[in-house]
């Protein structure tokens, strides 16, 4: 078997051809299953999106965390001006 992994994955596994009514499998029935999906384009396309969903969690808490951190970086520059920040001396 060349492929295993499609075979292990189900797109190598017995199909009805949607033009033929007739049963088909391995590499024909590999073709009708990425027919179906929209082609390899497609199917490389979900791949890219489903790689940017598990992503853009982790991206929106660096944005949260980069916010808290300018609003604190921007409260202690105010104080500077100011001359609010007291240094204690021992």
């Amino acid at each position: 078997m060349k492929n295993p992994e499609d075979y292990q994955s189900g797109w190598t596994q017995t199909i009805i051809n949607p033009k033929t009514g007739l049963p088909c499998s391995g590499g024909a029935a590999r073709n009708i299953r990425l027919a179906q999906t929209g082609g390899a384009e497609a199917l490389f396309n979900a791949g890219g999106v489903n790689a940017l969903n598990q992503v853009t969690p982790l991206v929106q808490q660096l944005q949260a965390q980069l916010a808290t951190a300018q609003l604190f970086n921007q409260e202690m520059a105010r104080r500077l001006e100011r001359g609010g920040v007291k240094r204690s001396v021992k």
